[in-house]
């Protein structure tokens, strides 16, 4: 049986450890941020399982998932696992099994309010590799996806950087790029052998760099909208159909947003987390019927 593998949990430049320096001198791909659910799409003894963070998929967002027009290329994908080269690199890569990770955007609004689907679609943006355990680079990634015909998130650009003003700066450029496209941000991956690095930059989140100093104590700024939909969204993927139980969703609602908030170092949002999901229920369901649901 393949090992699953979670995604990486992404901070912000500023975050990453032991400094943002580290990004220095190596090469970054920038990639277009989908607001939508994580998935991980891969065989379990031959059978197709889906992941959403650290557990199977809810039964809901495994219906999503066969309603999109991509599942069965995925399939097709997974079942056609022996792959006799890795084309980025010239290693030869032979009999292993991938695991699939994707953005699933479910039709009506999307959990952080950026997009507006009118159907259920499934967009890749990684492929693991068991055999080497590392995640495989957007070029051959992409080359996967042209053959099945899969759609892939845009790579905006690629960039290396000997100073934080030059790496900020094009940081930023990318950020622009994202608001014309209508998209919540920007993901930016470097590779080097086994090793990589994965960051996220969005639009609606403060640069960490300028948190506001009071009297000695932090004042840190509120947890944004869509930090505070993503938290709403993770719940839903985990309940299913018990996500419209307001007795079964609040709790891990809670418990979302506060990690959210530890993470991000924000504090509490401007809303009541109860008007959040009263939105998030009223967008979800914009343009869908029950069948959908």
């Amino acid at each position: 049986m393949v090992e699953i593998r979670h995604y990486p949990e992404m901070s912000s430049i500023a975050n990453l450890l032991p400094s943002p320096q580290i990004l220095l001198g190596k090469r970054i791909s920038w990639q277009e941020k989908r607001d939508g659910t994580n998935l991980a799409v891969t065989l379990v003894d031959n059978e197709i399982k889906l992941f959403t963070r650290h557990q199977e998929a809810s039964e809901q967002f495994v219906k999503y998932f066969w309603a999109t027009e991509e599942a069965v290329k995925v399939e097709n994908f997974l079942h056609d696992y022996t792959w006799t080269e890795d084309l980025f690199d010239g290693v030869n890569d032979f009999s292993f099994q991938p695991v699939v990770f994707g953005e699933l955007l479910i039709k009506g609004k999307s959990p952080a309010r950026f997009e507006l689907h009118d159907k259920h679609e499934f967009v890749v943006f990684d492929i693991w590799n068991t055999a080497q355990n590392r995640f495989l680079p957007y070029i051959p990634i992409y080359q996967h996806c042209y053959h099945y015909s899969l759609p892939i998130v845009s790579c905006w650009g690629v960039s290396r950087h000997t100073t934080l003003e030059s790496l900020y700066t094009f940081r930023d450029e990318m950020l622009l790029q994202a608001k014309e496209a209508g998209r919540e941000g920007v993901v930016l991956k470097t590779f080097d052998g086994n090793q990589h690095i994965f960051a996220k930059e969005k639009l609606d989140v403060p640069i960490i760099e300028k948190v506001q100093m009071d009297d000695g104590a932090i004042r840190l700024p509120p947890l944004p909208d869509s930090e505070v939909y993503g938290a709403i969204n993770k719940a839903h993927a985990d309940l299913g159909e018990d996500f419209r139980d307001k007795t079964k969703a609040m709790p891990l609602i809670a418990i979302y947003t506060a990690a959210e908030e530890k993470k991000h170092l924000c504090s509490k949002p401007l809303k009541s987390l109860y008007s959040y999901y009263l939105a998030y229920l009223e967008g979800f369901g914009e343009g869908t019927t029950q069948e959908n649901l």
